[in-house]
């Protein structure tokens, strides 16, 4: 009622209203609640000039709401209707009944929402060439791709390297995937063959708005339309990665520029092996300990986080090896994260990895009968910059429960237990920590647990 009466008062002055950065903001939150009618009142209203509102910097937002609102309306109904289908035949087998008016609204607002998205959606594709480098369209071309897709991306896979510094989303970016019509998934097939087919398709990874699109695009493609990721990759490769590839003395130019790395890492997490392989070769190979000196050290981390193969991350092990010691006691967590996960999924390197564990924490028992090794890796910084602390980190919690899924795990296990009772249950009753205790217990662990299944 509130939302009606609020919307109501807002007939005739729509565009005025939400390119208003405080009212903007209020409609933005009050959307969700508003009625069938209300709803498509208002996104009727915006159809009147699609151009302002997709630029504007407060209206572009609120355009971007009502079109994951719509989103939302066709995701549910197709998982009510999945859902609901075999007890639906049954009913009608045994008796011919009325659609309830309630259902009958329904499905006119879900038709309505359909045919509204895929309207914006052909708007924006129609306008990408303006769009896609500006700083406020391009977050609604972002949407429209997740939209059109229905693959939905994860927040902070487009975040800055800063706030994804703690971050554990090391997926591969996507949070949910829907079925889409066929129109819509034209809609995305063209988006990408206009994109390729863009005479400076090798600036579009160098600039912030246009870069974050491109990284949406390689998302939603690999969640849908996979086979036109590997020729979009290709060439994201030869015009954008490759531009220089570096000498002995110098770093790759993709490197040197945040937006044009934050694409190669989104590309590495979902790329095929081949082009896994070429960017290693040309672009890592020989260079990860420089790299991992800067902020590239990002970069390191989705390389090893995309390694599906045991030889090509032996490879990159034995180079990054010899800086081990200073990785963990300067506060690199989230290098020594990411090789301990690697070595967990291909089940390789994992006792050689434990081994320097213990030897960075000075434990003088070979067998980790000592608390010194849990204690040292709980406390692991994620990164150099971060403060030091005594307490538990993120980073070491992940890293434990990370070497809990060891094969062997027995060395973490047997300096888990020989922590003092006092010092067990913080652990337990710490936020992070607490994970660690979920993990012991839920894993198969020879000795420990030898009857669980």
């Amino acid at each position: 009622m509130f939302a009606s009466n609020v919307f109501s008062q807002t007939a005739g002055s729509e565009l005025e209203l939400v390119c208003n950065q405080l009212v903007s903001r209020v409609l933005e939150k009050i959307l969700p609640f508003a009625s069938s009618e209300v709803f498509q009142n208002f996104a009727n209203a915006l159809n009147s000039d699609l151009r302002i509102v997709c630029t504007d910097p407060f209206a572009s937002h609120v355009l971007e709401k009502k079109m994951k609102l719509a989103n939302d309306c066709m995701n549910n109904a197709q998982t009510k209707a999945s859902a609901e289908e075999p007890a639906k035949k049954e009913l009608e087998s045994e008796n011919e009944i009325e659609k309830p008016e309630k259902e009958e609204n329904d499905q006119n607002h879900l038709k309505f929402c359909t045919e509204w998205l895929l309207k914006v959606s052909k708007f924006v594709l129609n306008n990408m060439e303006e769009f896609v480098n500006d700083t406020y369209a391009s977050h609604v071309v972002r949407t429209m791709l997740q939209c059109v897709s229905g693959v939905t991306v994860m927040t902070d896979i487009l975040k800055s390297k800063k706030s994804r510094d703690q971050s554990d989303e090391n997926g591969d970016g996507q949070r949910g995937i829907m079925a889409r019509d066929k129109a819509f998934l034209e809609v995305l097939r063209e988006f990408t063959n206009r994109i390729m087919l863009w005479p400076q398709f090798g600036d579009l990874a160098y600039n912030e708005a246009s870069a974050a699109t491109l990284q949406t695009l390689i998302l939603v493609l690999n969640g849908s339309l996979g086979k036109l990721l590997p020729p979009l990759l290709d060439l994201l490769y030869s015009k954008c990665f490759s531009q220089e590839e570096g000498t002995e003395n110098t770093l790759p130019y993709v490197f040197q520029d945040n937006c044009a790395q934050r694409t190669l890492e989104v590309a590495l997490s979902v790329g095929s092996s081949t082009f896994y392989d070429k960017a290693y070769e040309k672009l890592f190979k020989g260079r990860l300990v420089d790299l991992c000196e800067t902020e590239s050290k990002f970069a390191v981390i989705s390389l090893i986080g995309g390694c599906k193969d045991k030889e090509k991350f032996s490879e990159i092990y034995e180079e990054l090896e010899p800086n081990f010691k200073r990785f963990f006691t300067e506060g690199e967590g989230g290098i020594m994260l990411a090789i301990a996960k690697a070595s967990q999924k291909l089940v390789t390197k994992q006792g050689n990895f434990l081994s320097k564990l213990l030897e960075f924490s000075s434990c003088t028992d070979p067998e980790g009968n000592n608390p010194c090794l849990i204690q040292s890796v709980l406390r692991i910084q994620a990164s150099k910059f971060s403060k030091g602390s005594s307490k538990i980190t993120y980073a070491g919690s992940q890293m434990v429960q990370t070497l809990l899924r060891f094969n062997k795990p027995i060395k973490m296990i047997n300096s888990m237990l020989s922590l003092p009772a006092n010092e067990l249950r913080d652990l337990f009753c710490d936020p992070c920590g607490s994970y660690v205790m979920d993990t012991f217990v839920s894993q198969s662990i020879p000795g420990f647990f030898p009857n669980r299944g």
